[in-house]
């Protein structure tokens, strides 16, 4: 008896992934590419009475067979082509092509920039921003193009982002966390930019983002309404305006408190990153007075400030508290689970496509959208020891 093959198992998408892009392709975006280069290739006359067979077309554009199958069920329901009659080969009716407007344009290119640095962690808040870009602007005939740049140190990187723009040819350009040097490319270069969080200085580019200093605000107010006004929170390799908004914002909430703002304790401080550098500067606040609680900008820094507690013998959050202003995707494995933020990363991406469809009111008028992300309680948080 003829033994059953077995079924060979479809490959992850998400296994082949280079650094030009994150994500699995939406199938839509593959079928709409298909589409629009069968319209090309029956405007501009490249058969001459009857379209090739679905194989033959699937390997010409590079998809699947499925993928052609749908595409040229879009076209043939626009009356450009039929499929009855002879071996039900698809007939080109040339009348109806002509009379027809261009539904053949080109994809429109979006180039995402994410930073790649030691300090931030992107991977995870940019794959899931891709997937809600690609839900809503592939339909509207975008293709986004992905690329990770050492810019978070702020310094500009001319040769590298003319090479990138070179490349892909982009529509516009989207950073995460932009820096002020990216912001003066973009006046330079006129193309059109969009920073998903980040810093200005000078220069204006519309820009959106989840606000630390909204999210910093709200988890202060909870933790000195619980009692505490020793609070860390450290601050490495961060821009110096986004650190001085973040000391300032520290320095308000406990002198309205009637509490002394201690540098060295409340936002101990470093230019540089790594997980030495984040600890010598817990250390620097311990060596002030024993914090009762830590707040995290992200969670490489939360797992690092976990640890450190852990080896000083301190229980969380019965000695000490611990606060995250990010989210992520394996929070529930934490023990005890972190109170921390959700990020609005589907109106982060709305916000973007708003912006994209209608780019040139946006550069004449400035966009500044700061979200607003949502308080998770967890079982981190916990009144001072007395």
């Amino acid at each position: 008896m003829e033994t059953k093959r077995k079924r060979k198992k479809r490959a992850n998408p998400m296994a082949n992934l280079s650094q030009h892009l994150a994500g699995p392709v939406v199938k839509d975006s593959r079928v709409l590419q298909a589409e629009m280069a069968l319209r090309r290739n029956l405007r501009s006359g490249s058969w001459e009475k009857f379209v090739p067979g679905i194989r033959t077309l699937a390997t010409s554009f590079g998809v699947s067979p499925a993928t052609m199958v749908k595409a040229v069920e879009r076209v043939r329901q626009d009356g450009w082509i039929s499929n009855e009659g002879i071996r039900r080969r698809f007939t080109i009716h040339r009348d109806v092509i002509l009379k027809s407007k261009g539904k053949e344009q080109v994809l429109r290119t979006l180039l995402l920039l994410a930073p790649k640095s030691g300090r931030t962690e992107p991977a995870r808040g940019t794959s899931q921003l891709l997937l809600h870009l690609w839900e809503i602007l592939t339909p509207h005939g975008w293709s986004i193009r992905f690329h990770l740049d050492d810019y978070a140190s702020g310094k500009r990187r001319q040769k590298q982002w003319d090479d990138l723009v070179h490349l892909e040819k982009p529509q516009a350009v989207v950073a995460i966390l932009g820096t002020p040097a990216m912001a003066a490319w973009a006046r330079d270069t006129k193309i059109p930019m969009f920073f998903c969080g980040g810093a200005l200085a000078e220069f204006s580019v519309p820009m959106a983002g989840v606000s630390s200093s909204l999210m910093l605000e709200e988890a202060l107010d909870r933790l000195i309404a619980l009692g505490h006004y020793k609070i860390t929170l450290p601050l490495c390799e961060r821009a110096p305006s986004f650190a001085a908004n973040l000391k300032g914002m520290i320095s308000r909430k406990l002198i309205m408190a009637n509490h002394d703002f201690i540098s060295d304790l409340n936002t101990p401080s470093d230019d540089s990153s790594g997980l030495d550098i984040f600890r010598k500067c817990l250390d620097r606040a311990f060596a002030v007075t024993p914090p009762t609680a830590i707040i995290c900008l992200d969670w490489r820094e939360y797992i690092a400030a976990l640890c450190y507690v852990q080896e000083k013998g301190l229980q969380v959050p019965r000695d000490i508290s611990l606060v995250c202003l990010s989210h992520d995707h394996a929070v529930d494995w934490f023990s005890p689970i972190p109170s921390h933020f959700m990020h609005p990363l589907d109106k982060l991406a709305s916000t973007l496509g708003n912006w994209l469809e209608d780019m040139s009111t946006y550069n004449d008028y400035t966009l500044s959208a700061s979200l607003r992300g949502t308080w998770v309680e967890g079982q981190t948080v916990a009144p001072p020891r007395v």
